[in-house]
């Protein structure tokens, strides 16, 4: 046989056209150690690899990969894809090779396997055969042969769960070839391929939600990517990809699920179409409402998984998308009667019911044939609060008040649609209550719960509705609850000394007292230490804020507020290992909603922005942004947008900065106004040190720092003092000295060194400021006041020491990517000064000579001076030739 055009003819044009056409569209990513291992195998001296795994996820590309890599290296491939219909043929997988008319078929099968494994001129070749589970019994043969005499290398792709030729599965067995058995994705490795699909990052609980719908089967995920897309589910907002709601699936995607169980007898089928509607579920459940043989014939197949830890043992599809392609192709009707039949079979089981059965059974009962009361839902909803799902408990709740739940099936609905934000219609709910309240305790409670929601909402509607009831709760036995939420009001409204002593009062207190009202006070508390920089005393009303959430019904919404406020006061006060644990809890912390993943962005963007990671401090805020919208009212979503522009600063991108803080608009009625404010006068600072106007920075983070000390938050005002230091303002020793016997921490001890040492024009002081921000993780302030300490060196004729503190600049720097004044003036070049740089700053922003002049509070002789000595230095003449000079001079 011919053999000289192997090399043009393998892979056939249909399986170069496949593996151009499908599998090269995919990146590669998550099987780096795969890969080596397989290329590392088939290059040895063994015979070769069979590589295992279900459909999907990704054998076809890896195999691609392998081959690719093998020809990149001037060595040949020959490679082979089987398939159904040419098992039906003898050698039919090799058909153009099996050209001889040769009748013996044992003589055919050995001029195939000579023309398969024949050398090529790079030597030894690689053979590879992809689905090897479709070979025909011949083909098995000749691969079986090929390996056994051991001329070439052989790599097979089979599908777990399917049967392949004896001659193929005997290779394995008989250790003639090592497996590797190919793992579905992670969900942290799913992300990163579908950001790379999608061309950019991909907000976390959308790469959760793609996760549980593909369970890391690639191809799945490529279709259901491709389809929401379409569809317009799946688009990018603050420069980051969010999916909104379940899957529409698409006729692509539902033919190929489909295609994937097609071949499945009809008792398989049972008990994918059971798991369908109630996934998942006891086994020995599902045993009882199919048949026991067909449940392990389904897992066998790989259509469904066991967990065997959980107690029961618990059976669910191992896609969820086959679920949903399978109620797709069922009438509703037949669905509600399966979801009846599961909750009978519930009901009959006697097993213990857990919460999330308990969330489980109402919600089948629900959608079945079947009608559950009122109780049923509000014990449901109650359970699904615990299990921080405010989505589900919000629906179950509903169900309950359409039940004819009365009173408390309204309040409890009202509870869950605070947890989802949607405080106008918590409000309208309570409003019906309290129109019918039977008492006037009753109505006085009512008060209460809703002066706690418009706290979060409209700030002083909550203080007048407290007002016009304070005289009565304590008739009533509320005083106590009526402490918390005024300690929580207070505490909002920045009055942080009355807001700690109403909140210690409520917990302190005799009387009535809940659940709900001592994690307001006990939030209220958290608040006002963060921000008088309490910071150890935060620690006992956290501990029991967590302690009251384990197991309670405001898990939710109550852990997230509680930690956000413990994350930004170790945050502000320098204990950013603290600060990075608490996100690391949130993380882990159980509740998949909107709001828990924007304050879970927003957590990690604040302890990556203290740390000077700006990189991730932009990718987190453009999370919790797309998320969460700045416009709307959750606090962390507006802080967020500051937040970006103050990171975006700190990276020399003035622009950009400027736009972010056009999108920001103030809310008088804000509940974080004061709060918002003093984030908005240093996001402002921040860009105008970007712009190069330091003056003005300065003149905003020491109005932002006056500010914060008039509203007593000290730990701000911490920042703004530590902010105005760093742009070169030697005016905030003596009073961040003050401070260090008020705010704890080391933050305060390393802002009162810089600033004295600033004053002092003291270089050592300087650089032992930069050691002590660096120790407690503050690169950026550490970058700053290394490079205002070499200017100083430089200046005192202290070579060595101003080169050492230049280096530590620079490797700050780098690390950080941050570009600020201090950085731009250490320089030995520069032949501008900081105020002949800001005045061509501001030519170069559009002002005439009298606006910098206002601007930068001066005569316009001194503008004029400052522009003459600049054209002297650099010998350029013109305000156009200055402004181009600036951002070349060196700096």
């Amino acid at each position: 046989m011919n053999t000289s055009t192997l090399n043009s003819t393998l892979p056939p044009p249909t399986v170069a056209a496949y593996a151009e056409g499908v599998v090269a569209q995919s990146p590669l990513v998550g099987r780096v150690e795969e890969l080596d291992w397989l290329l590392e195998s088939t290059t040895a001296a063994s015979c070769g690899v069979l590589l295992a795994g279900f459909a999907g996820v990704g054998k076809t590309r890896l195999v691609s990969e392998v081959v690719d890599r093998w020809r990149a290296r001037g060595r040949e491939c020959r490679w082979f894809v089987a398939t159904r219909s040419a098992g039906s043929v003898p050698l039919g997988v090799f058909a153009e090779l099996a050209e001889t008319i040769e009748v013996d078929p044992l003589r055919r099968i050995r001029d195939v396997v000579g023309a398969v494994s024949a050398p090529a001129a790079s030597g030894r070749v690689l053979v590879v055969v992809d689905d090897a589970h479709l070979l025909d019994e011949q083909s098995a043969l000749v691969i079986n042969q090929v390996v056994r005499l051991r001329r070439a290398s052989v790599l097979l792709a089979v599908r777990s769960g399917e049967m392949p030729p004896d001659a193929v599965s005997g290779l394995w067995k008989d250790q003639l070839l090592d497996r590797l058995d190919l793992q579905p994705f992670s969900r942290e490795v799913t992300a990163q391929l579908a950001a790379a699909v999608l061309g950019g990052p991909v907000e976390s609980s959308t790469a959760t939600a793609l996760w549980r719908y593909t369970r890391g089967n690639v191809l799945y995920l490529r279709h259901l990517i491709d389809g929401e897309r379409a569809a317009e589910r799946l688009d990018r907002r603050a420069g980051v990809w969010v999916w909104d709601g379940r899957p529409g699936v698409s006729v692509p995607l539902a033919d190929l699920v489909d295609a994937s169980i097609a071949r499945q007898p009809e008792p398989v089928l049972s008990v994918v179409d059971v798991l369908a509607v109630a996934d998942p579920l006891e086994v020995d459940v599902l045993c009882a409402l199919t048949d026991p043989a067909a449940v392990e014939q389904t897992q066998r197949a790989g259509l469904v998984s066991f967990d065997l830890e959980a107690d029961p043992a618990l059976a669910r599809l191992t896609h969820p998308l086959i679920g949903d392609v399978r109620r797709a192709h069922t009438t509703p009707a037949r669905l509600r009667t399966l979801r009846g039949h599961v909750v009978n079979a519930l009901e009959s089981s006697g097993a213990t019911t857990s919460l999330i059965q308990t969330v489980r059974r109402a919600v089948l009962m629900s959608q079945s044939d079947r009608t559950p009361n009122a109780e049923m839902c509000g014990k449901a909803a109650k359970a699904a609060l615990k299990l921080a799902d405010p989505i589900t408990a919000e629906w179950l709740a509903r169900r309950a008040v359409q039940a004819d739940g009365g009173r408390a099936a309204l309040f409890l609905h009202a509870s869950t649609l605070v947890d989802c934000a949607r405080f106008d219609e918590a409000l309208a709910v309570i409003a019906v209550l309290r129109r019918d309240a039977d008492s006037e305790r009753e109505r006085v409670l009512l008060t209460l719960n809703r002066a706690s929601i418009l706290t979060a909402k409209d700030l002083p509607a909550a203080e007048r509705e407290l007002a016009a009831i304070e005289s009565a709760t304590t008739a009533c036995g509320l005083r106590r609850p009526y402490d918390a939420v005024a300690g929580w009001a207070a505490t909002t409204h920045t009055q942080l000394i009355a807001g700690a002593e109403a909140a210690t009062a409520a917990l302190t207190g005799d009387g009535w007292f809940n659940e709900f009202f001592e994690l307001i006070a006990l939030a209220a508390l958290m608040a006002a230490n963060a921000a008088l920089g309490r910071c150890e005393e935060m620690t006992a009303p956290a501990e029991r804020a967590y302690d009251l959430t384990q197991d309670g019904i405001a898990a939710a919404t109550f852990t997230f507020v509680i930690g956000i406020y413990q994350l930004d006061g170790y945050r502000t006060a320098g204990y950013l290992d603290a600060a990075t644990e608490v996100a690391e809890r949130l993380t882990r912390a159980p509740g998949d909603f909107p709001n828990a993943f924007t304050y879970r962005a927003f957590g990690w963007a604040l302890v990556a922005l203290a740390l000077g990671d700006l990189d991730t401090t932009q990718a987190r805020c453009r999370e919790a942004l797309a998320i969460t919208p700045a416009s709307e009212s959750l606090l962390s979503s507006r802080v967020a947008i500051l937040t970006l522009a103050i990171a975006t600063a700190m990276t020399g991108d003035a622009d950009t900065a400027e736009t972010l803080l056009a999108r920001y608009q103030p809310l008088d009625r804000n509940p974080g106004g004061v709060r918002l404010s003093h984030t908005h006068l240093l996001a402002r600072a921040w860009a105008s040190a970007a712009a190069g106007i330091t003056s003005h920075a300065t003149t905003l983070a020491t109005e932002t720092a006056a500010t914060a000390q008039a509203d007593h938050q000290y730990s701000h005002e911490v920042i703004a003092r530590q902010t105005a230091t760093q742009f070169g303002d030697p005016a905030h020793a003596k009073r961040l000295t003050e401070l260090t016997a008020v705010v704890q921490g080391p933050r305060v001890t390393a802002a009162a060194k810089h600033a004295t040492a600033l004053r002092d024009s003291d270089p050592a002081g300087l650089a032992e400021a930069a050691r002590l921000y660096e120790e407690f993780g503050d690169r950026i302030a550490a970058a700053d006041a290394a490079s205002q300490a070499a200017i100083l060196f430089r200046r005192n004729g202290c070579r060595g020491a101003a080169l050492t503190a230049t280096a530590t600049a620079h490797r700050l720097a780098a690390a950080t990517g941050a570009d600020t004044p201090a950085l731009r003036a250490n320089t030995t070049s520069d032949p501008l000064t900081a105020r002949q740089r800001e005045v061509i700053a501001l030519v170069a922003a559009g002002l005439t000579n009298r606006q910098i002049a206002d601007r930068l509070v001066m005569s316009l002789r001194t503008v004029e001076g400052h522009l003459f000595r600049a054209s002297q230095k650099t010998g350029i003449n013109t305000r156009d030739g200055l402004t181009a000079a600036l951002d070349t001079t060196p700096h």
